[in-house]
């Protein structure tokens, strides 16, 4: 006997999960300028930052380096194995790591407005890119 498969089960295959991690990414993104608008720079960080994880996932789940068995747990480390394009990436973003995890415990950090600004903007490049695919190396096989 066949398996029985609901139309809404269908229909989320159908984007997938790369597809759900780039609209969380676009989601986050947007609610990291709202934050942005309100003078919150902490809070932009960290959704800017949420943002960049989630589309690094995206660029993961739509490369070899998702069925491998044996990979990092970092996403940034992920990211790294997809390419020459996706590694610089991850090298750049995964700077603002230590960052983001500082502020997040409550600790001081040097953030200025303008810095926050370009790691936004960052960020909303690397979405762009990461939607229209990183071409993978030969390091992904």
């Amino acid at each position: 006997m066949g398996d029985v498969i609901s139309a809404t089960t269908r229909f989320e295959r159908v984007g997938g999960k790369r597809a759900q991690f780039f609209s969380k990414a676009r989601i986050l993104l947007e609610q990291a300028h709202t934050y942005r608008g309100e003078g919150d720079l902490l809070l932009a960080l960290e959704m800017s930052y949420q943002s960049a994880l989630r589309t690094a996932g995206a660029v993961v789940a739509g490369s070899d380096v998702a069925a491998r068995k044996r990979k990092p747990k970092s996403a940034w480390d992920q990211l790294q194995l997809v390419g020459d394009e996706a590694a610089e990436w991850a090298a750049e973003l995964s700077q603002f790591s230590t960052i983001r995890s500082r502020a997040s415990s409550g600790l001081d950090i040097t953030l200025s407005a303008a810095d926050l600004d370009r790691f936004m903007a960052r960020v909303a490049l690397f979405l762009e890119e990461a939607q229209h695919g990183f071409s993978p190396s030969v390091d992904a096989a």
